[in-house]
């Protein structure tokens, strides 16, 4: 499946024009640039539109008229006199106070923010002398916008805190003005890269005017465009859309209609809905006029959609039209005129215009490096591209050099986001950042086996490490908060399932982002950056001689045109030495083939109670199992360091689902004969201590619905085994084995779940479950106690309480307390299955348990045989505790068990029975 090439151009963001998502190659990373515009109520330097609910006041609520510069110029030789007569007249009163804020407000409209500063500085004292709260806040907002336009966003945002403090929260009468100064401080708040904070400003804005009932006042709704604005910049595309389509059902008019028209065209390209978007911007183009600054963002916005669909020749036109009105506007050397000339770069590149490409793409480079706060992840991408261009032309130590800078600067990007959003918005940027495309592309294998080191699984890994964290915490506050998260994300799952109140849903949806974000922001501090220790000479120190790292990734491969490609490649990096680049092929042709597997391997067998369809006949599977060894594993086989013994895997993607220890050679050999292969989520982990159990507890549930016989004898024979070596073990079965009493118990050692497991879809078990299986986290489960009375009364359309209902989710698994246990067995159906996100591992069951912050968590890729589980699971254990090495334990209990069943009952057999267990950490 191809895909175009993403360049984006300017974002009309609310407060900001944001020179955002240029991404010239494929990523869609997008930050603020530091360019204001101007909304009809804050007019005098007019630019573009600003979308500011408040913007410049002479009294809260009431804006300064629209005038000419030279006007406001004429306007200050007028009214210097008059204020210094009311001086002698007034005396020190609120009154001249006003008088001076109102002359402080004309001189930084002309650019003298030193004099209006003085003006200011006066004007407040006489208001805090005076104790006027409602002016003082005035003074506040109106010199925290100035210092806005001078770029100086810390300053600013100090500001509009004071305004913001001065505005009581007492008083009714200032609900409106402190919406407003809460609103601009958001806007601050998103210039300094603090999603966090912009985001539950806005939030907070949006309150105070619903207590109003103001839902439908344009000041409303231009904060609700303002927070989707936001979420576009972070990634977080389908909640901007939904905020942005909303508002445009309302009504919207004038310059509000143009900002969510354009917005929204932005939003459905990085959704690569391109057909869509071009309409939006369309309509965004007809309510402009020509020679507008506006017309210039829309024509930006067109040319980037129309590069993404293929049609250069318009794009260009486009493009070149924007930069004429762009330089005229605000010069050839201004931010505007930077975003557009670095879209036509990237048009250029996608003609293999190589000399104009980097022409255009310096020049802009070199503009917007001079506001590099706001643009860093503007200039990775202008880096990356330059980067990509030297490749080609064969200067090596720039290409080095760009790739390095662009990497630090997304690395800032990434730490920012990890340490104020919430999961969702961390996820949905991750997700739409591509770091190692180019470098992919380029066959740089030491830098891209540094960019994956540092970037793969860092979502999951910063939320692993806040919940340990608090966990060991003595602040009850953040316990408390971390509580209310667990349950506000099972309040947001019944509320799925119901089917019901979409107000509801989306009032449980902020408040867990607020806490999400709250406690990200209380623990930013005590938590550095994961990525910064985890550099590749680290990690090749943690390999013994005999081993090697190999790190699977997903990317796009660049075409002409300007198209790309999805395809798989890999890094292995050997214990000395440098790192080698291998390319493994289309991601589609490979996908296909796994997904082929999968299906042929899907069994009756402990899940058959739960699957949807009916069970496949046996079917030969060893062709898929040669076809994939052919395309995976022989390529990375043939650069092993000689003597390698052990390789640990780091997949990505759809070979998240591969059975590498079950892959056929072309002598019928399993690759585990030959390899020992331990799995990992990021070569990161190579890094982590292990330790051995700290607590020698075993926790076991089996067989909540009674119908397994099998998995009631595994549980037996390994709560034998466990106390045969001194450790304390509890089982439950059938009704007792129900979700009450896994949440009982904290950390147990070992925590094995030997029941059905399976993966809901649109015909499990009538409308509840249809609707649960849309979510990732909610589709796949395990059944434990009581599930038999929840799935009938699912047929009814009784929704029983989730603590209760003996269906275990992902998402209710991440509540579990695992922070100190040492393994967790899935010993169930497909509990390693569920929706793979590129460079962010597979979410549901597998990411529930690691969330929970068990050590070692085994599961499986498929349907499991009852009897042939529990056999494995004996071999398994009894190795286990002899050596307290559960990668070493795993590895021998499932050679031995592929070994034996091959002679025994052959190839497919093997590989279905004991090829279907994987063990991670």
């Amino acid at each position: 499946m191809e895909s175009s090439c993403s360049t984006v151009g300017l974002r009309h963001s609310s407060c900001v024009i944001v020179l955002g998502s240029l991404l010239l190659l494929g990523s869609a990373g997008r930050l603020e640039a530091a360019r204001q515009s101007r909304e009809e109520t804050y007019p005098i330097q007019g630019m573009a539109p600003r979308e500011r609910i408040g913007g410049f006041v002479s009294i809260p609520g009431s804006p300064l008229p629209a005038l000419p510069k030279e006007s406001v110029k004429n306007a200050i030789a007028i009214y210097e006199p008059l204020l210094s007569g009311l001086r002698i007249v007034l005396g020190r009163t609120p009154t001249l106070a006003r008088g001076l804020g109102y002359l402080a407000g004309l001189y930084a409209s002309v650019g003298d923010f030193s004099k209006a500063d003085s003006l200011y500085g006066e004007a407040k004292v006489i208001l805090e002398e005076k104790g006027d709260s409602k002016d003082l806040g005035w003074v506040h907002n109106n010199q925290g916008l100035a210092r806005l336009d001078q770029e100086l966003y810390a300053e600013a945002a100090r500001s509009f805190r004071s305004a913001v403090s001065a505005l009581r929260p007492d008083d009714q009468d200032l609900f409106e003005p402190r919406a407003i100064t809460l609103q601009n401080l958001a806007s601050a708040y998103q210039f300094l890269g603090d999603a966090q904070a912009s985001e539950s400003t806005y939030l907070e804005a949006l309150s105070l005017l619903r207590q109003l009932r103001k839902e439908g006042d344009p000041k409303y709704q231009t904060t609700r465009h303002n927070l989707a604005a936001l979420y576009g910049s972070m990634g977080d595309f389908e909640s901007a859309r939904k905020i942005e389509e909303e508002l445009l059902a309302q009504g919207l008019r004038g310059s509000l209609k143009f900002a969510v028209l354009n917005d929204l065209g932005l939003e459905l390209r990085d959704l690569k809905e391109l057909a869509a978007a071009e309409a939006r911007l369309k309509e965004a183009l007809a309510l402009t006029t020509q020679g507008s600054q506006e017309r210039a963002l829309v024509l930006t916005n067109l040319a980037v959609t129309h590069r993404d669909a293929g049609d250069l020749d318009k794009a260009e036109r486009e493009g070149e039209e924007a930069l004429r009105l762009a330089e005229q506007l605000h010069g050839p050397e201004s931010p505007s005129a930077a975003a557009v000339v670095a879209t036509l770069g990237g048009i250029a590149l996608a003609r293999e215009d190589l000399v104009r490409a980097e022409r255009l793409l310096t020049r802009a480079r070199t503009t917007l490096s001079r506001q590099r706060l706001g643009n860093l992840g503007v200039l990775a991408e202008l880096n990356r591209a330059l980067a990509l261009i030297a490749h080609r032309q064969g200067r090596r130590e720039q290409v080095l050099a760009l790739s390095r800078e662009a990497l630090d600067l997304e690395d800032r990007n990434l730490d920012q986001i990890l340490s104020f959003g919430s999961e969702a918005q961390r996820l949905a940027y991750h997700s739409n950042a591509f770091p190692y495309d180019f470098l992919a592309n380029m066959g740089e294998a030491a830098q891209l086996a540094e960019a994956v080191l540092r970037r793969k699984g860092a979502v999951l890994d910063s939320l692993v490490a806040e919940r340990v964290f608090v966990r060991k915490s003595r602040n009850a506050a953040d316990r408390e908060r971390l509580d209310r998260i667990h349950a506000l994300k099972i309040a947001a799952m019944e509320q799925i399932a119901r089917g019901e109140g979409d107000r509801q849903l989306d009032e449980i949806a902020r408040n867990l982002k607020q806490e999400e974000t709250a406690l990200a922001r209380s623990l930013a501090r005590p938590l550095p950056p994961q990525q910064s220790h985890a550099d590749l000479a680290k990690v090749q120190a943690s390999l013994a001689g005999d081993q090697a790292l190999v790190e699977l990734t997903r990317f796009q491969l660049f075409q002409s045109g300007g198209k790309l490609a999805s395809h798989y490649g890999a890094v292995l990096i050997p214990s000395h030495g440098l790192p080698t680049w291998i390319p493994l092929g289309k991601a589609d042709d490979l996908e296909k083939s796994i997904e082929r597997l999968a299906n042929r391997m899907e069994r009756d067998g402990r899940g058959v109670l739960l699957l949807s369809s009916e069970g496949k006949p046996e079917e030969d599977v060893t062709a898929d199992l040669r076809r994939l060894y052919d395309a995976v594993w022989r390529p990375l086989s043939a650069v092993l360091p000689p003597g390698t013994e052990k390789v640990w895997l780091s997949p990505d993607g759809a070979l998240q689902a591969v059975p590498w220890a079950a892959l056929l050679d072309e002598n019928q050999s399993f690759v585990a004969e030959r390899w020992q292969i331990a799995q990992v989520s990021s070569g990161r982990d190579l890094l982590r201590k292990v330790a051995g159990p700290a607590d020698k507890t075993l926790l076991a549930l089996a067989d909540g619905t009674g119908d397994l016989p099998y998995a009631q004898t595994e549980v037996a024979s390994l709560d034998r085994i466990a106390r045969n070596q001194g450790w304390s073990s509890e089982v439950f079965v059938g009704d007792r084995a129900s979700e009450v009493e896994l949440f009982k118990h904290h950390s147990p050692g070992i925590l094995h779940l030997a029941t059905h497991g399976g993966q809901m879809d649109g015909n499990f078990e009538g409308m509840i479950g249809a609707r649960l299986s849309k979510e990732p986290m909610y589709r796949g489960f395990v059944i434990l106690g009581g599930a038999g009375k929840t799935l009938d009364a699912w047929k009814r359309g009784v929704l029983p309480p989730f603590s209760e209902d003996g269906i275990l989710t992902a998402e209710e698994v991440g509540g579990l307390d695992l922070g100190t246990t040492w393994l967790t067995v899935l010993s169930a159906c497909q509990t390693g299955a569920g929706e793979e996100r590129s460079g962010e591992g597979v979410l549901g069951l597998r990411r529930g348990f690691a969330l929970a912050g068990t050590q070692y968590l085994l599961f499986t890729l498929w349907s499991v045989d009852d009897q042939a589980t529990a056999e494995f699971m004996k071999q398994f254990y009894g190795r286990l505790f002899k050596t307290l090495d559960p990668p070493r334990a795993f590895y021998e209990a499932q050679v031995a068990e592929l070994v034996r069943l091959k002679q025994a009952k052959g190839l497919s057999a093997a590989a279905l029975k004991a090829g279907v267990f994987v063990l991670t950490h």
